[in-house]
């Protein structure tokens, strides 16, 4: 992860906006490496007979970001979105390597 200044020491739009940038680096790092898990999910899950879909599992995640999001002062729903857009998409990787 970047190291980075706090945003109240942001004296400048250009300084927020590199900090801004640098974060948004890191989620896409992040992102690229949640995605190779899910790779690997398709393996586990081809031995382990399980299909790309887990509803119980599905509930679980979003159930934990949106908590985690709300201990962290960010909105859930906003969250809850954008993991549910996630997994849908993960969930879609898996399928075509799983059937």
């Amino acid at each position: 992860m970047t190291a980075l200044i706090p945003p109240e020491d942001c004296a400048t739009m250009a300084t927020l906006r590199q900090q801004i940038d640098a974060i948004d680096r890191d989620l896409i790092a992040l992102l690229s490496l949640r995605t190779r898990y899910i790779d690997r999910a398709v393996a586990l899950k081809r031995i382990e007979g399980l299909p790309a879909r887990t509803t119980d599992r599905v509930a679980e995640v979003l159930d934990k970001v949106a908590a985690t999001a709300g201990d962290h002062g960010l909105d859930p729903d906003l969250v809850r979105g954008i993991w549910s857009d996630l997994i849908e998409w993960s969930i879609a990787r898996e399928a075509r390597h799983l059937d």
